[in-house]
């Protein structure tokens, strides 16, 4: 069974325990895989590569099981610093709720790392390469969703994706790849011009 698979079956149990605790976390699961998966390919990562990423990233927020529902539900902006540390310590929390299911240590490193800001700002305080890649990879992905589906009522769909990826740009060097960023958004931009 490859590290795909392997990811896939053993997270599954996981996945169902976070949707339980806070409903719409397998959505955004889902959505964040895709965008890892997308970006993977754009990279030219082999397609049993890029699989693996997909499937770890589908993962990286089941650490969430461990934030209380009250915490989940209030907007970032609202939280207080125990609410905000929770949530940092959840890639952490998830990587080793992920290696107790038996997902393979090399996806639970990438979970674990997706917390890492590529200015070296991130829990561990590793920077820029040192950072493994599909770690990268997956918390773009994540980030990616967070800023396309947030509100936007006064923009359209079109004004929307473009501060999106305004945004994800202007993190790109600090809390984000840039390499990876432009991947990303670029796929995105000749997919949505289709």
């Amino acid at each position: 069974m490859d590290l795909a698979d392997l990811v896939s079956q053993r997270g599954a149990v996981l996945l169902d325990a976070v949707e339980a605790h806070f409903p719409g976390a397998r959505d955004h699961a889902d959505a964040t895989a895709s965008y890892a998966f997308g970006a993977a390919v754009e990279l030219r990562f082999e397609r049993e590569s890029a699989e693996a990423i997909r499937e770890t990233a589908r993962l990286h927020e089941v650490g969430m099981v461990y934030v209380p529902a009250a915490v989940l539900s209030q907007r970032p902006d609202d939280r207080d610093a125990d609410g905000r540390a929770l949530i940092d310590a959840q890639p952490a929390y998830g990587a080793e709720l992920a290696r107790g299911a038996g997902v393979p240590a090399r996806a639970c490193d990438w979970i674990a790392a997706s917390a890492e800001r590529f200015d070296g700002q991130g829990p561990a305080g590793l920077a820029g390469e040192r950072i493994p890649l599909e770690a990268r990879i997956i918390r773009i992905a994540c980030a990616c969703d967070r800023t396309l589906t947030a509100p936007h009522q006064s923009m359209s769909a079109a004004e929307h994706r473009a501060t999106a990826f305004a945004w994800l740009r202007v993190a790109g060097g600090r809390e984000l790849d840039p390499r990876v960023v432009e991947a990303l958004t670029g796929m995105l931009d000749r997919v949505t011009r289709r």
